[in-house]
C-alpha cells in the first residue's frame, strides 16, 4: 500500500448548510495543523476529501469547484513554493472572482511566498500562531466570502467599467472588495482621488448610477454572499460589512436587489448578481468603448 505523505496533505473541505444555495466550498492546502484550525473556525456539518496535490488544488481553483482558497505553499517543503506560487498566480488571473487567503508560519520563504500571493490579489494573510484565533481566522474567511462576488459583478458591467479612469475602476472594487474600509462616498471619492461631484460625473459619462447607489450595491453583495453560505447570521454580516445595525442591511438588502435576508440561502448567485448589474448601470445609457484618461 502507497504512503500517504501528511505532510503534503491538500484538501477540500465542504460546509453544509440546508437550502438550496447554503454552501460554502473551502479549498485548502495546508499542513494537518493549520488544517484542524481551520476546521474548527468552520464546525461540522462539513466533509473533507483529500486532493492529492497540489496540481489537484490549482484544476479546483481554475474550474471554479470552490468558494474560497486558503493555502500554505511551503507546506511539505520549502523547496516547492516558487513554483506552486506560480501555478497558483495564473490560476488566479484566470479566477478572480474566487479568493485565496494566505496561511503561513513566520519563515524567510513563507514571507516571499505572502509578498507574491498579495501581488496576486489575496485579500487576507493569516500567520500561524500569530493572528489565527478561531474568531480571527472566521473572520478571514468571512470576509473573503464577503468579496466572492466582485469577479462576477465585474464581468457583468465589463464595458462600462473599462470605460472608467483607472483610480475610478479600481474605487469601485475596493467598495466590493473591502466594504468595511469604503463605508461612505466621501471615502469612495477619496479612492478614486477626486470630490464628489467628478466622481458622479465620471460614473455617469461611463454609464453608471450615482455613487451612492454604487456604494449600496457594493454593501448588498458582500452581504448577499456572507448570508447566501448559511453561517453568518444578519448582525453579523452587518457588522463584518460595515452597516449601521442589522435593520439597515435588512432594508437595504431589499430595496436593491428584492431579496429579504431571510430568503438569502434560496437565491441563485447568478441571478443576483445579475439584479446587481442591472442596478449598477443606466437603462439606456451609450457606454464609451475605451477606457477615458484625465
Amino acid at each position: 500500500m502507497q504512503r500517504i505523505d501528511v505532510a503534503e496533505l491538500t484538501t477540500l473541505v465542504y460546509y453544509r448548510v440546508p437550502g438550496l444555495n447554503a454552501r460554502v466550498i473551502i479549498c485548502c492546502y495546508l499542513s494537518p495543523q493549520s488544517l484542524a484550525h481551520v476546521q474548527h473556525a468552520f464546525p461540522p456539518p462539513q466533509s473533507v476529501r483529500n486532493a492529492g496535490t497540489w496540481g489537484a488544488l490549482v484544476s479546483d481553483l481554475r474550474h471554479r469547484r470552490c468558494d474560497v482558497a486558503i493555502v500554505d505553499p511551503c507546506a511539505g517543503g520549502d523547496h516547492c513554493a516558487p513554483g506552486r506560487l506560480n501555478a497558483l498566480t495564473h490560476a488566479m488571473a484566470l479566477v478572480p472572482c474566487i479568493p485565496v487567503i494566505g496561511y503561513v508560519s513566520v519563515t524567510a520563504s513563507a514571507i516571499r511566498a505572502v509578498q507574491t500571493l498579495v501581488r496576486s490579489g489575496a485579500p487576507d494573510i493569516v500567520i500561524r500562531g500569530v493572528d489565527d484565533s478561531v474568531d480571527a481566522l472566521a473572520g478571514a474567511i468571512h470576509r473573503a466570502v464577503a468579496t466572492r462576488g466582485w469577479g462576477s459583478v465585474a464581468s457583468a458591467i465589463e464595458a462600462p467599467l473599462q470605460a472608467l479612469p483607472g483610480p475610478v475602476a479600481a474605487a469601485i472594487q475596493a467598495a466590493f472588495t473591502h466594504p468595511q474600509r469604503v463605508r461612505s462616498v466621501a471615502d469612495l471619492a477619496a479612492a478614486a482621488r477626486m470630490n464628489r461631484r467628478s466622481l458622479d460625473r465620471w460614473l455617469a459619462r461611463a454609464g453608471f448610477c450615482p455613487a451612492r447607489t454604487v456604494l449600496s450595491c457594493a454593501r448588498v453583495t458582500a452581504a448577499f454572499h456572507l448570508l447566501a453560505g448559511g453561517t453568518v447570521r444578519v448582525a453579523e454580516a452587518a457588522l463584518l460589512v460595515g452597516y449601521a445595525s442589522s435593520r439597515s442591511l435588512t432594508r437595504e438588502l431589499s430595496a436593491i436587489s428584492g431579496c429579504p435576508a431571510s430568503e438569502a440561502t434560496r437565491v441563485s448567485r447568478d441571478a443576483f448578481v445579475a439584479t446587481i448589474g442591472r442596478q449598477l448601470v443606466r437603462r439606456g445609457a451609450s457606454v464609451p468603448r475605451a477606457r477615458s484618461s484625465y
